[in-house]
């Protein structure tokens, strides 16, 4: 792994009710509270934080704001589903930023981060110092074709049959695989709920680490693998509550924001199409494609870059 910037201990942690009541969101800040505001947005939907997120910044350039979407990591309810849409998380950077009084900031995410970067940015482009994003993932009918449609079967079969199996049908559908997967994570007995779960997690994370044999999901209890699961079924499931073709036209604001986004040759979870595609809506879109790099934030090529890109987003605004 790259040197990534020293492991740092947050100066700051909040707990914020969300603004409809329902929600309680885990905030954290690190590294210098006078700095270049950057609000870290983690990937899934579902996963929570990294205990390794704040360290893609140097602490002494960065004011870092992490915190957990709804239902998710350190955040509760747990798993909550209710008032827990992409309108939602949108409206929840809002009551961050104003709760912490940043007028203007970089944000920072990869694959579903990357994503709600992106929709954030659209809504508030005179909000964005620049973004910095890994693994773009855009939520078409392609993308979820290839994650739960049997796309990506053809590269890794036996994964993909484990996958299925709790299912128990050969040829499943992106319907069958969504609907199947519904029953089983929101069951009545606990066993068929968490079995149903380490499948949902171990298929993505095969996929983002490129191991068809790995047998841990890097969820650290039942209840967060359940939580992480369910909540990223309910968002996949339903599109990420996204417009149809929201990614399919350039918003000519965003053709001012300095922009990153590195995306790996090997990612098998968000095909590096997605890449290009913006690239094209974005000319100004600064891509880096590694090339030995896949899905997983925190491989040596992958970190490397991500740490280059924050240093170069900084040194744009007179940070060296």
């Amino acid at each position: 792994m790259h040197r990534l910037y020293p492991e740092i201990r947050p100066y700051r942690e909040e707990v914020l009710t969300t603004t409809d009541g329902h929600h309680r969101l885990w905030v954290s800040c690190f590294g210098n509270p006078n700095g270049l505001p950057v609000i870290c947005l983690h990937g899934g939907p579902g996963a929570g934080t990294s205990p390794l997120m704040p360290r893609f910044f140097d602490p002494d350039i960065y004011r870092i704001v992490c915190f957990d979407q709804r239902g998710c990591g350190r955040s509760e309810p747990k798993g909550m589903l209710a008032a827990n849409t992409t309108d939602d998380l949108i409206a929840d950077l809002d009551l961050i930023t104003t709760y912490f009084a940043l007028a203007r900031y970089v944000l920072f995410g990869g694959s579903w981060g990357a994503t709600l970067a992106m929709l954030y940015a659209m809504k508030h482009p005179s909000r964005c110092l620049g973004l910095v994003l890994r693994g773009m993932f855009l939520s078409t009918d392609d993308n979820l074709e290839w994650l739960y449609g049997g796309g990506a079967a053809s590269m890794y079969p036996a994964a993909w049959s484990d996958f299925i199996a709790p299912i128990q049908k050969d040829q499943p559908t992106l319907a069958t695989v969504f609907d199947s997967y519904r029953e089983l994570l929101n069951a009545d007995d606990e066993f068929t709920r968490l079995q149903a779960a380490r499948a949902w997690n171990l298929w993505e994370h095969r996929l983002s680490t490129c191991d068809s044999q790995a047998n841990q999901t890097g969820e650290t209890s039942p209840s967060r693998e359940l939580s992480s699961a369910q909540v990223e079924h309910h968002y996949l499931s339903q599109g990420c509550f996204l417009e149809v073709g929201i990614f399919d036209l350039p918003h000519s604001e965003l053709t001012s924001v300095p922009m990153f986004l590195l995306h790996g040759v090997n990612d098998h979870v968000c095909p590096v199409r997605n890449a290009h595609d913006l690239k094209t809506l974005y000319p100004n879109l600064k891509l880096r494609i590694l090339d030995q790099a896949g899905h997983h934030a925190f491989g040596p090529q992958m970190a490397e870059g991500l740490c280059q890109a924050t240093q170069e987003m900084a040194a744009l605004y007179g940070h060296l």
